[in-house]
């Protein structure tokens, strides 16, 4: 009986340490989820500043920078779409991944090296 009594503590311990790793995991979703809404809302900032821009300039290539935060934060929607509600596999949301960051690299691509026409 002893023997037990000698054991609680050490189980209690492991209990505690299991508790504290859980909750550390717990503040890591809490704290991704926060950080991935965060990025949403400035892409989102990001896409009305540059429509705001571009309206004000009328440069052309500010709507391609413009389309790429459009492009990230239809990507950061569909992904937590899909976190929540699981339509997508692996697949599939890797590759819609991939297309969308290309189509956002491209833009920015086009952004940079696209001469600036005025508009009349």
């Amino acid at each position: 009986m002893s023997y037990f009594l000698h054991l609680v503590p050490i189980v209690m311990d492991y209990l505690n340490f299991i508790s504290n790793f859980l909750l550390i995991f717990e503040t890591a979703g809490i704290t991704l989820h926060l950080i991935s809404l965060l990025t949403g809302l400035f892409s989102i900032l990001l896409l009305l500043l540059s429509i705001s821009a571009y309206r004000k300039t009328g440069l052309k290539n500010i709507l391609y920078a413009a389309g790429a935060f459009g492009l990230f934060a239809i990507r950061l929607f569909i992904e937590s779409f899909d976190e929540i509600h699981n339509i997508l596999d692996d697949k599939q949301i890797n590759l819609l991944n991939s297309v969308i960051t290309l189509a956002i690299l491209i833009l920015f691509f086009l952004a940079i090296v696209r001469r600036n026409k005025y508009r009349q």
